[in-house]
């Protein structure tokens, strides 16, 4: 039997995961189609970080999985039109 803590660990870490991923398709959706620009979409990211940088361990590794969305966003090229 799975302890209550475990549990619960297994459920922070879920939703975790499936934050950082929404995070990243959202941005990244956003930016490809237009309707953020990359740089605004770079700067509302890089306040994230900021906020969460000095914060508890959870904050800490928020700003890291933040840094890793932003580092996405900006590696972003659009496609050239021909």
């Amino acid at each position: 039997m799975v302890s209550r803590e475990c549990a619960n660990q297994a459920r922070d870490a879920g939703q975790g995961i499936a934050a950082f991923q929404l995070a990243q398709f959202a941005f990244n959706s956003l930016v490809r189609n237009g309707i953020i620009p990359k740089e605004d979409a770079m700067k509302t990211l890089r306040r994230a970080i900021q906020a969460n940088k000095s914060g508890g361990p959870g904050n800490q590794l928020a700003a890291e999985m933040l840094a890793i969305v932003l580092k996405g966003v900006s590696e972003f090229q659009p496609a050239t039109r021909q």
